[in-house]
């Protein structure tokens, strides 16, 4: 693998090719879960929270982000495609947050037979298939040097959309699925010492062949009380207007629950201004779904991933908290949010040509 410097997963979206197909096929598991070398663009993320206790008898809580980025970026080369990692620790006790987002290279997918992934990226590691995953990751400045972690789901896998496909604004369309009630256990070594670690995760995997254009989103992944989960992703134009809303209910059961735009909204409550890229976030939330009213808080509120001295292609996803009401009845529970500013996506750019140049081609 060639390592070829620091970006992150907007950048990275520049550049894939400039046209949509028509129709995503519906989402076929455990086919699905392996990489797609006829699409352009892909990402698996897991996202979670954990709370542990280490060998001194201090409790810890965190947060948890690893990310594998695929895009095929040389299409004169289709052995290969360019791979990025991001790792984001968000230490709820310590009140700190730890990313890298450094990791960019070609290298040739790894296709489970039967299905299933298997993929590496620089200090990052993650396989799985039905529903039983693992992650090794670590930070090489030792902060938090080992996290290996096994995330087991043991309801249906939570197919978005159409059989797997949604709407997606100005770039076309999506295959996505979701694991949306990961159970976790493993380790984590935390500034040296060992804490044993438990939680709950999530995981999403998407692709497709999309459309270049200017726009963003708004992503929610909730984790209730009452043992069901809601998917909601608010995707944005170019004037960061909302243009395609879609939701999933999935039930306790596994079961899901396509929910009706018009019923499904959010209200940012306030903002935050990153003193690492000067963008501001909207910050603390209101999303309403039917039958009841959510309040989604971060846990910290500097999760911004992001580049020093590079402000375009940064990113907020972080561990929050929520309460309210469904159905008449009290809920607390953990969020994910993703905010994505407003760039021009899925279009052939700098990037590309960096590949290029570190290659030699």
């Amino acid at each position: 693998m060639v390592t070829i410097g620091a970006m992150c997963t907007p950048l990275l979206l520049l550049v894939a090719a400039p046209s949509a197909s028509a129709t995503m096929a519906p989402v076929s598991l455990p086919i699905d879960e392996a990489a797609h070398p006829d699409t352009t663009m892909e990402w698996w993320y897991f996202t979670g929270h954990l709370q542990g206790t280490d060998v001194f008898g201090k409790k810890h809580e965190y947060g948890f982000e690893v990310t594998h980025i695929r895009l095929d970026a040389l299409a004169t080369e289709p052995v290969a495609a360019a791979y990025n990692g991001h790792l984001a620790i968000s230490d709820i006790t310590r009140g700190t947050f730890t990313q890298n987002m450094s990791m960019v290279g070609l290298q040739p997918d790894v296709v489970p037979s039967g299905g299933g992934f298997n993929n590496t990226v620089g200090t990052t590691h993650m396989d799985g298939k039905n529903g039983v995953n693992h992650l090794f990751a670590g930070f090489s400045d030792l902060s938090y040097s080992s996290i290996n972690l096994t995330l087991t789901q043991s309801t249906p896998t939570a197919l978005h959309g159409d059989a797997g496909v949604i709407p997606y604004g100005p770039f076309g369309e999506s295959a996505y699925y979701s694991q949306t009630n990961l159970k976790v256990k493993g380790t984590l070594w935390d500034h040296g010492v060992l804490v044993n670690v438990t939680g709950i995760a999530w995981q999403d995997h998407q692709w497709g062949d999309f459309a270049p254009g200017t726009g963003g989103w708004d992503w929610f992944a909730i984790q209730l009380s009452n043992n069901t989960q809601y998917m909601l992703y608010f995707i944005k134009d170019e004037n960061e207007q909302i243009v395609e809303t879609v939701g999933t209910l999935v039930k306790a059961d596994g079961s899901t629950v396509k929910l009706n735009p018009t019923q499904v909204s959010e209200t940012p409550l306030g903002t935050w201004t990153s003193p690492h890229t000067g963008y501001t976030y909207d910050s603390k939330w209101t999303v309403t779904v039917p039958g009841g009213t959510l309040t989604i808080t971060p846990k910290l509120l500097d999760q911004e991933l992001s580049i020093s001295g590079l402000s375009n292609g940064s990113y907020w996803e972080g561990a929050s908290s929520v309460t309210g009401t469904i159905n008449g009845q009290a809920v607390t529970g953990q969020s994910y949010v993703e905010l994505t500013p407003t760039y021009t996506m899925f279009q052939r750019g700098f990037v590309f040509d960096l590949i290029k140049d570190a290659l030699g081609l």
